[in-house]
């Protein structure tokens, strides 16, 4: 895939990249999240530093999403299994933004 097309990708999903806790809302930064620029991301993933996560349904994953991502509905990220096991790497979620 050409660079500029991965590049535009990220550029897209700028508004909609967000650190968020189980529940669909924002959180502090007091919390330990904070909110990140597609530029921050693209950077974070290209070091291989993080998990990128996308809580969308499942038919919403499979339409358009960011390459690379897994696919874990919102509703299902209390039992799911696909999280990685290391506790200290950084997740980042990602949706459509606040509904």
């Amino acid at each position: 895939m050409p660079t500029t097309l991965v590049t535009s990708r990220y550029l897209l999903y700028a508004f909609f990249i967000v650190l968020v806790t189980i529940s669909p809302c924002l959180a502090d930064e007091d919390d330990g999240f904070q909110e990140i620029t597609a530029p921050e991301t693209k950077l974070i993933l290209e070091k291989g530093n993080a998990v990128l996560v996308n809580v969308l349904s499942s038919l919403e994953y499979e339409l358009q999403h960011i390459p690379g991502s897994i696919s874990i509905p919102i509703n299902q990220l209390k039992t799911s299994t696909l999280l990685p096991k290391d506790k200290e790497k950084p997740l980042i979620f990602y949706c459509m933004g606040p509904r």
